[in-house]
């Protein structure tokens, strides 16, 4: 696994050179995509997300795009403050190093920034994780299991056992395949630091924060069994050396 960089006028790429052969800025492009007969639009979050094929490998295409009310005047503008902090290349960087110790998340394949002036925009391609549900479609069709609750929590344990901390911990973006195996999705603003509880701390608030959300909106009770359940799968996973 070896990253290019390429800079086409305004586009500054970088890409696995193993996955694609020659990167250019269509790849990043939804109208590019959208005449190519094996894409597929999704809606997820804020935005669109377009499901593609490169060189035969499923991969999905994720364009950045603001929240909160800043997002009315810039919606998929961000301040240029150089190449390494910008959306994509950090997360692609973070998955990269993620994905190159085993740890459950996609391959990064390609990022790109388009500078605009004192603006860019930013689009990240990873690979798609076949025959997976969100933890949120589990929940509603009732199918996750104590054991699944335990297995998310040691799957994120894994991940902050190495100090990589999710800054968007969600429902949404913890992923089950049909074999139990978990899967996190969504490292924007992610970060690896060493093992802070600090962190620890914020992305199970976020989680938890997002279980009683979905809870609220299903008319359903808080799953306190259950969440005991995924913090003891953290914290088992935390105490292996």
């Amino acid at each position: 696994m070896s990253s290019q960089l390429l800079k086409i006028n305004q586009n500054i790429i970088i890409y696995d050179d193993t996955v694609i052969d020659e990167a250019d800025e269509n790849l990043f492009e939804s109208e590019y995509w959208h005449t190519q007969p094996q894409s597929e639009i999704i809606s997820k979050g804020r935005g669109e997300i377009l499901l593609i094929n490169i060189n035969g490998q499923s991969a999905v295409l994720k364009h950045y795009y603001r929240g909160g009310l800043i997002a009315n005047v810039l919606l998929d503008k961000y301040l240029w403050t150089g190449l390494d902090s910008s959306r994509s290349f950090a997360e692609y960087k973070i998955l990269r190093t993620m994905y190159k110790l085993d740890l459950p998340v996609p391959r990064p394949i390609a990022a790109r920034v388009k500078k605009q002036g004192l603006f860019y925009q930013a689009d990240l391609i990873t690979s798609q994780i076949i025959g997976v549900s969100s933890m949120a479609d589990l929940l509603l069709k009732q199918r996750l299991t104590s054991q699944h609750w335990l297995d998310i929590g040691d799957c994120i344990g894994q991940f902050h056992q190495l100090g990589f901390y999710h800054d968007d911990l969600n429902i949404e973006n913890i992923m089950i395949d049909h074999e139990g195996n978990v899967f996190l999705l969504d490292f924007d603003k992610g970060v690896q630091s060493q093992t802070d509880n600090n962190h620890s701390t914020s992305s199970f608030d976020r989680m938890k924060r997002s279980v009683m959300k979905w809870c609220s909106v299903n008319h359903q009770s808080f799953p306190e069994k259950d969440w005991a359940e995924l913090m003891v799968g953290h914290s088992s996973r935390m105490s292996q050396n």
